[in-house]
């Protein structure tokens, strides 16, 4: 695997189904690195499963393996609120600028869901926080979450909804 952005490609898993497989073996490389792990929070095989069912994913592959993904759920259609439940690149890929046009990708995906917001967490106040920043996201409120974990709430304005009331 290489760890150069070039050559890698961008897909959304509606355009080109990753497998569940290929999705669980990169999930089960990163999971550790979420507070608390994804596996403390969810069965894996099933959280895959729900990701590519319901949500959003836009995801990078270097030949048949997933480096990098994002899932947005876009889905509420009552309110048009979408969440970024996941992004991640694997280490190896990290600094390559990957993460950048994937967030772009879930963003765009959720605005032509005809989301109005899009809201992230975060755990962290370094590097990650001023990406998300630096991307148009805004910290909402600062929360412990059930695992007593202090959880950075983002949000970002995808479309004004004054816009769908003409």
């Amino acid at each position: 695997m290489s760890n150069d952005a070039q050559g890698l490609v961008f897909y959304h898993h509606r355009d080109r189904a990753v497998s569940p497989e290929a999705f669980l073996r990169f999930i089960e490389q990163v999971e550790k690195e979420f507070e608390p792990p994804l596996s403390a929070q969810h069965h894996l095989p099933d959280y895959v499963d729900k990701l590519l069912r319901l949500a959003e994913v836009n995801y990078v592959l270097d030949g048949d393996d997933v480096v990098a993904a994002i899932a947005c759920y876009a889905n509420d259609l009552e309110h048009h609120q979408a969440y970024a439940t996941f992004i991640s690149v694997l280490p190896n890929y990290r600094g390559s600028g990957i993460a950048r046009p994937l967030l772009t990708r879930g963003i765009e995906s959720c605005r032509a869901a005809g989301m109005h917001n899009l809201r992230a967490r975060t755990w962290h106040r370094g590097k990650i926080l001023a990406f998300y920043e630096e991307m148009g996201f805004v910290v909402e409120r600062v929360e412990t979450n059930e695992w007593g974990v202090e959880s950075l709430q983002l949000n970002m304005v995808l479309n004004d909804p004054s816009d769908h009331a003409r």
